[in-house]
């Protein structure tokens, strides 16, 4: 197979930077995910030669989609497997040198600016040259320690903070800073665009050994929304104020802790028409509304009932609604034509626990639900287990989990024991720290059982023999003078 130029590497990869340079539109619905898919190409002419050699240098590339919004990649990480410090920058291509044969997992992840990452895995098998001899690998089992601090910890959204790793005898890290974001940097910047109370954390890794230790502070970042007073009057006066659907009081009415942003201003009254303005709230000044109100045209006598409404928000906006089991529609928003009496109201949110209450209507009259969704926690870790040679029987814990190479799943979070068993090789344990979220990796190389050959056997059997009979002789000869007497 011919070999790629050592140049062709480099500038496909300076191809594909620029081509993503050129592409990003400026209308880019920014943060709404992680990238949609991603690649995973391995170039040719590595450690695949027809020839096995090693060591051998292999080229990777894993380019990623933007998310659906638009929001370009613009950070890589990829594991090797090898037990090698992971790459993590912003190209997505990197080669690597291999020194020793084996079956090898590599995770390949790609982020976009806001810290939401796209996963996955792929195994490489790079095969043992002729007359191979395995070298003998050492990692000194140290136990890394894992700390950080950030700055700042608190202010208005957005809020970007300068995390800093102050871990030892790491070369691997992987930060959640609780609100949806991840980072593989060492020493990463993370801006938090929701206000809200954040718990980080930081899991320092030594690769060579795959010792894994974790760090973590509730509630250590605070971000607030930052606010502005919003005046209201109406005329006549004594009616009734909702913001954002939600109610706030009657008119007159002078509110201080008015979020910066956009809201939508309803404005109630009797006999009156209502009245809704969407507005832009700024931080720089405060901000005055006079609502003129107009009498509302006398109604046709009719028979219908007389509804009401529910007015219903969510954080996170964009939860499905359900009222009475049936779908309505999609908060914010304000459902009416509810016939009066008690209503189950049911919220739904990809990733959130479901929310439901009995809501009670009232004849002409709006009910506010303003409900924060709680967001689920995935509870389970994963465990790659790699063995050389392939093909041991694996047992977590006692119970019998596959055939390496193989990832174990739904591993609750803490300390697990592993057993791998061989025929003809030396049993192998050890004691892995699963972490929420994550999955670990432990590789082992087995030792060959030395037994006795054939031969050895036999030539013992002879010498045993042969001892036998010279101990014989020696009991049973008699010396002739002894004879005569």
């Amino acid at each position: 197979m011919k070999k790629l130029p050592g140049f062709s590497f480099i500038a496909v990869c300076f191809a594909v930077f620029m081509f993503g340079l050129i592409t990003i539109p400026v209308t880019a619905a920014i943060c709404d995910g992680p990238p949609q898919s991603q690649s995973f190409i391995l170039f040719s002419g590595g450690c695949d030669r027809s020839v096995p050699g090693l060591p051998c240098t292999q080229g990777f590339m894993f380019p990623a989609q933007p998310s659906v919004g638009g929001d370009f990649p613009s950070q890589y990480f990829l594991d090797f497997g090898d037990g090698s410090q992971p790459y993590y920058g912003q190209v997505d291509g990197v080669t690597h040198t291999y020194s020793r044969p084996g079956i090898f997992t590599l995770k390949y992840m790609a982020g976009t600016q806001c810290d939401f990452w796209i996963s996955g895995t792929y195994l490489i098998t790079i095969p043992a040259p002729a007359n191979y001899s395995s070298p003998i690998s050492f990692c000194v089992p140290v136990l890394p320690s894992s700390g950080f601090v950030g700055s700042p910890t608190s202010g208005v959204a957005p809020l970007t903070v300068q995390f800093t790793s102050t871990s030892r005898d790491a070369d691997a890290y992987f930060w959640d800073f609780g609100d949806g974001g991840m980072s593989m940097a060492q020493n990463p910047r993370h801006t938090y665009r929701t206000p809200g109370s954040y718990p980080v954390s930081l899991a320092a890794r030594d690769t060579c050994s795959g010792q894994v230790q974790s760090a973590i502070m509730n509630d250590y970042i605070a971000v607030n929304t930052p606010v502005t007073t919003l005046s209201l009057s109406s005329n006549p006066p004594g009616a009734s104020v909702f913001i954002d659907n939600v109610i706030k009081g009657k008119t007159p009415l002078t509110l201080t802790d008015i979020a910066v942003g956009n809201h939508q201003i309803t404005i109630i009254m009797d006999d009156y028409e209502e009245y809704t303005r969407k507005i832009l709230v700024e931080a720089t000044s405060p901000l005055t509304i006079a609502a003129v109100l107009t009498k509302s045209l006398p109604q046709p006598t009719t028979q219908k009932p007389v509804t009401g409404s529910i007015a219903i928000t969510t954080i996170p906006s964009g939860a499905e609604v359900y009222i009475d089991d049936k779908p309505i529609g999609i908060t914010p928003a304000i459902f009416p034509d509810l016939l009066p009496g008690n209503h189950r109201v049911t919220l739904t949110a990809k990733g959130y626990e479901d929310w439901s209450y009995i809501v009670s209507v009232g004849s002409d009259r709006m009910s506010a639900v303003n409900a924060e969704l709680s967001a689920i926690k995935e509870i389970t870790g994963s465990l790659a287990i790699i063995t050389n040679p392939p093909g041991a029987e694996i047992f977590i814990d006692g119970d019998f989990k596959g055939v390496s190479p193989e990832t174990v799943s739904d591993l609750s979070p803490g300390a697990h024991t592993v057993l791998v068993i061989l025929k003809d090789y030396t049993n192998a344990t050890a004691n892995i720290s699963v972490q929420e979220g994550q999955t670990q990796k432990y590789a082992v190389e087995l030792k060959k059982v030395l037994e006795p050959s054939a031969i050895d056997l036999l030539l013992a059997a002879g010498a045993i023999v042969m001892i036998a009979g010279i101990a014989l002789l020696v009991m049973f000869r008699k010396d002739p003078k002894n004879k005569m007497k």
